[in-house]
């Protein structure tokens, strides 16, 4: 029973963090076809394109409504500091990130990932014909557990490690190509809390293939005096 019950819950949890669609794959996936072949195109290991802020975007999804019971706020505000103020009551715990590092994977530049493509259009005069291009990323995230109590930040913690672990089909399926554990480290920058706090400091590699279309009569559009 609770097997079933906790497939319904990550169907449930699949659900919803489905509904907003990337403007981009629309484009690829729905409106563009291949000119020579007249149908659409197939997804390039992925259901769409992704980019980094995309991923946290989906991150914070899974964290809000996956870890909803222990009341844990993700902070998407990349670099955002919490107050230090230990008067201050902290009530919850909170999830927050930085961009240690993004740089490109093998591809100093987009290349070429589809050529010929054309949209659905009414009549052949309607339709742009353009080229779909996109370039890997690899970054290295940190993941930064903030709570009361050092037993709730190690609660927390192995929560979103299981959550990164078992979503990673998620991840993959809406543009993120790899997504791996990298380290568990403690970050000094965050021992101002450690007075009054937990905190824990974890880093994850990921990998990302963005995508986008350039149209041939956008080019054609642009005049440079």
């Amino acid at each position: 029973m609770e097997k079933t019950d906790n497939n319904l819950f990550t169907n449930n949890l699949e659900y919803l963090l489905a509904q907003e669609d990337n403007v981009i794959n629309k484009i690829v996936e729905k409106s563009m076809i291949l000119s020579h072949e007249q149908k659409v195109i197939p997804p390039l290991k992925a259901n769409k394109s992704a980019n980094l802020y995309d991923f946290i975007q989906m991150i914070g999804k899974v964290v809000s409504k996956a870890m909803n019971e222990d009341q844990v706020e993700f902070v998407f505000d990349e670099g955002k500091r919490l107050s230090s103020d230990p008067n201050k009551k902290f009530d919850h715990p909170y999830i927050t990130y930085k961009v240690l590092s993004r740089k490109t994977l093998m591809e100093l530049k987009p290349r070429e990932r589809e050529s010929s493509i054309s949209e659905v259009a009414q009549s052949d005069k309607d339709k742009r014909h353009g080229r779909i291009y996109g370039q890997k990323f690899k970054s290295y995230i940190q993941f930064n557990i903030i709570a009361s109590e050092y037993t709730q930040a190690d609660r927390v913690m192995n929560v979103f490690e299981d959550l990164i672990f078992s979503y990673t089909h998620y991840f993959k399926k809406n543009g993120v190509a790899e997504i791996l554990f990298e380290d568990h480290l403690t970050d000094k920058e965050y021992d101002v809390y450690r007075h009054f706090l937990s905190v824990r400091n974890l880093v994850y590699y990921v990998e990302i293939e963005k995508l986008f279309v350039m149209f041939d009569s956008d080019i054609e559009g642009i005049f440079i005096k």
